[in-house]
């Protein structure tokens, strides 16, 4: 993907305020439509309507139930049960990724605000139908737009509260940003805003999940530019996001595999069992570490030890450290900024002699150079047929490597 958006956030954000806008700027709603039916079946419509936002023309989101005794916000679910929902959906594979990132960030920051495992998590109104919509549908419309990388601008906080809340709440009136907001906007640029809420936990947990701060628009070639409307029209203050979407400006020099800021946070331990390594390092990738590792270390007075390392985005770097002090011994977290090269990535479907496999697949200068087949698939194919997975296996990557171009993503 090579695409760029730029968010700026104006007025504040929510998950259907970015949907609507990412559909004002051109992303195919049949796309978003196919992946929230896929998501909830036969449950709504989605459409958007055009209004006017202190002067400013956006798109407002609606979403109908198509049963009109359907209501979406009757059954609050478990943070489990949005995981699972998602796995289910016939999603392509990068629609389901980017959604999944984006309930695990929001499980973690409830499970830090109320101190419990996020699978154990009730998430109230943030289990409704709409958190799936707006998650799905942001997903969907990144990626039918080929977005790549997500930039944000400084993000504008309501303050006030404790407020009775808007709607039900079962903690009853709560202050503003709310706590999960807050959570999530770990390592964002913020701003004062007006009275109310400007900034939903939905949309900082698409935040945190699939974007980084910048203080400036990104080096980009502009393509399409669109506005999503919130639902209230404050005087003096447009209630707008709007989003930019265009391509890297060196785009045809990058050919190679595309480049990015990531940071590393590393600590040393030497009175942490093997069981409480595990624990951290799951912790970790709940946070938004996109990968951990842990490296035997010879520690002071020859003690053997472990560095344990996360590799995350920057956006990422304070929900991580605190996550290092939380669920570890450590008292000192180091971090290192560095700068990854990556291969375009695809999801193709192979057909082999016993079956099909998923395998992703790295390209160079549109070459298939890396295969990975999903172990699952092979391990099925495997298990009905009698053959070694070794063997399936091997031959799915050839399968892959024989494509000439990889574009055909799942």
């Amino acid at each position: 993907m090579t695409g760029v958006l730029f968010v700026d956030a104006v007025g504040g954000a929510a998950g259907d305020m970015l949907l609507s806008a990412l559909l004002d700027a051109g992303a195919p709603l049949e796309a978003v439509r196919s992946a929230v039916d896929a998501t909830l079946p036969g449950m709504y419509v989605i459409e958007t309507v055009e209004v006017t936002r202190s002067g400013f023309r956006a798109r407002l989101l609606t979403i109908e139930p198509i049963d009109p005794a359907t209501d979406a916000t009757a059954t609050p679910r478990t943070f489990a049960d949005l995981l699972s929902i998602v796995e289910r959906a016939a999603l392509p594979e990068g629609v389901r990724h980017r959604a999944r990132r984006t309930l695990e960030c929001l499980g973690a920051a409830e499970g830090r605000i109320h101190g419990v495992d996020p699978a154990d998590l009730a998430l109230h109104e943030l289990g409704d139908d709409d958190t799936l919509i707006d998650v799905v549908g942001v997903a969907a419309a990144l990626h039918a737009l080929d977005v790549g990388a997500v930039f944000v601008s400084s993000i504008p906080l309501g303050m006030g509260g404790p407020t009775p809340p808007q709607g039900r709440h079962v903690h009853g009136a709560m202050p503003l940003p709310a706590t999960a907001t807050l959570e999530l906007l770990r390592g964002f640029e913020v701003r004062g805003g007006v009275e109310g809420e400007t900034v939903t936990p939905t949309a900082a947990a698409l935040f945190a999940a699939l974007a980084e701060p910048a203080r400036a628009f990104p080096p980009m070639g502009i393509q399409s530019v669109g506005y999503g409307a919130g639902t209230r029209d404050v005087a003096g203050h447009p209630n707008v996001v709007r989003v930019v979407v265009g391509t890297t400006v060196n785009a045809g020099e990058q050919d190679a595999g595309r480049e990015r800021d990531l940071v590393i946070l590393e600590a040393n331990l030497d009175d942490l069992t093997p069981e409480l390594v595990a624990d951290a390092a799951l912790a970790l990738h709940a946070a938004g570490a996109m990968d951990v590792w842990a490296t035997p270390v010879l520690m002071k007075k020859a003690r053997p030890g472990v560095t344990l390392s996360a590799l995350a985005e920057p956006a990422a770097e304070g929900r991580l450290r605190n996550v290092f002090f939380q669920a570890t011994t450590t008292f000192g977290v180091r971090t290192t900024r560095v700068r990854r090269s990556e291969l375009d990535r695809r999801t193709v479907s192979v057909s082999i002699e016993r079956g099909t496999v998923r395998v992703k697949v790295g390209l160079l200068d549109g070459r298939v150079v890396s295969a990975t087949p999903e172990h699952d698939d092979v391990a099925e194919l495997a298990a009905g047929t009698g053959l070694p997975v070794r063997v399936l296996y091997e031959e799915a990557v050839a399968a892959a490597r024989a494509l000439r171009y990889a574009g055909a993503e799942e």
